[in-house]
């Protein structure tokens, strides 16, 4: 079960229900791709690919982009999946038994609602505005958008900051982790499919060569190519067992001849030339597992990406319109808690612009408690609530239900008048004194 910050406790999930089963499964992988991205990133990429291609400079500059979007995106993931959606608090439901039929309560129907508290038949009591049920948490959410499997969460008025700022960060990642890896990702690529049997390689950039004048006659030829001298020292340096190429004739820029290679080092005549191979000491040889592993972290990270564009090009632009998904399909009537910009819609969703907006904690300057939200017809003060004349009070969160929800007043009830009479019960009234 969770609990809310109010009280209100959720109903247990059915464990034996195939969706919540299926939510579960699905948070597994997610959780799983998140943990095997930063591993694969930092270990062979960092740690592994960048030292054999000499590219050591490289790694502490992308250590510190990489890891901090990817932080940031785990946090915002753990942050979506523990916290309470918004579920109603026990306050609201105090404030409905204490005001009993002064509360005006209208049917749920698939459209806008203002100001009207609906009945939910299965949690057999009146919800505020822009709350929805969720047939998986089995409990009503305050300004419900969906139930998301990724997260294995309702995504609702307490936790859509963290949603959003997740699929940001969820997806800059992995656009960091393709743009930094993608030349060594297409090398690799290369590479592997010339790899045989599992034999170690280093890269073409992390082996060395020097010329020399004439063939190399011991040995026996690896591989026989036409190829650039270029091309030539790439492929040795992906050869296991290639000790140099020789070739007849002088080197000429970026025209193939043909190239003998070999697995072992023997100079010996002239009109030819012959390149060996020095690897230098603190280059790193790559195993097959390395590559693989490699190779699946930019095909994860590709799927990531493409996976959470189009989702972020649905979410954020709801957010900026201050909708959800549900009442996205709503027709009757044009949004009435649109605030007139993107910057004040986004504010109902992340708080009072403030510098923790990038960081997935509550906000500092709520304007809202998710039981009501400002309406466009509303003038509203700069806390967000509705503007308070000269000297008036500020409002209690029950008044300003009571304003917001129409609750009739309450009637005081009258105390029975004794029936007159006539003289004599008048007389006896005044003898015995009020």
């Amino acid at each position: 079960e969770r609990e809310s910050p109010q009280g209100a406790v959720a109903g247990p999930m059915k464990s034996s229900s195939a969706l919540f089963r299926a939510s579960q499964a699905t948070m597994s992988v997610s959780i799983s791709v998140f943990l095997y991205e930063g591993f694969a990133y930092n270990i062979i990429f960092l740690g592994r690919i960048l030292p054999a291609v000499g590219k050591q400079a490289l790694i502490v500059p992308f250590a510190i982009l990489f890891n901090l979007v990817w932080g940031m995106a785990l946090w915002s993931y753990a942050r979506a999946h523990l916290a309470d959606p918004g579920y109603v608090p026990d306050q609201w439901r105090d404030f409905v038994r204490n005001i009993g039929d002064s509360l005006p309560i209208a049917p749920a129907r698939p459209e806008w609602q203002p100001g009207k508290a609906t009945y939910c038949k299965k949690c057999d009591i009146p919800r505020p505005e822009r709350a929805h049920h969720c047939l998986l948490c089995e409990v009503c959410v305050l300004r419900m958008d969906h139930h998301c499997p990724w997260i294995n969460n309702c995504v609702g008025f307490r936790n859509h900051k963290f949603f959003l700022l997740l699929g940001i960060y969820a997806c800059l990642a992995s656009f960091i982790a393709l743009a930094t890896s993608l030349p060594e990702l297409v090398h690799c690529a290369g590479a592997l499919t010339r790899i045989e049997d599992g034999l170690v390689f280093e890269t073409g950039t992390g082996a060395n060569f020097k010329a020399y004048e004439g063939f190399i006659s011991s040995g026996e030829n690896i591989l026989e190519q036409s190829m650039t001298l270029e091309e030539a020292k790439e492929r040795c340096g992906e050869l296991p067992t290639c000790k140099g190429f020789t070739f007849q004739g002088k080197p000429k820029d970026g025209r193939k001849v043909h190239m003998y290679f070999k697995d072992k080092w023997d100079i010996w005549g002239t009109n030819w030339t012959s390149y060996r191979r020095t690897t230098p000491e603190s280059s790193t040889r790559l195993e097959v597992t390395d590559i693989l592993v490699f190779m699946i972290f930019g095909i994860l990270a590709l799927f990531v990406a493409v996976l959470l564009t189009p989702m972020l090009a649905t979410h954020l632009p709801l957010a900026t319109q201050n909708l959800t998904t549900i009442e996205d399909n709503y027709e009757n009537m044009p949004n009435p808690f649109d605030q007139g910009s993107t910057a004040a819609n986004l504010a109902q969703v992340f708080g009072a612009y403030g510098p923790e907006w990038p960081f997935p904690v509550y906000a500092w300057k709520p304007l809202s408690d998710g039981v009501s939200f400002a309406r466009s017809d509303e003038r509203l003060g700069p806390d967000g609530l509705p503007e308070r004349a000269d000297g008036e009070e500020e409002m209690d969160a029950e008044t300003l239900w009571r304003k917001r929800y129409r609750a009739r007043p309450q009637v005081a009830p009258v105390k029975d008048e004794p029936v007159d009479n006539g003289p004599l019960t008048s007389l006896a009234r005044w003898w015995h004194g009020p």
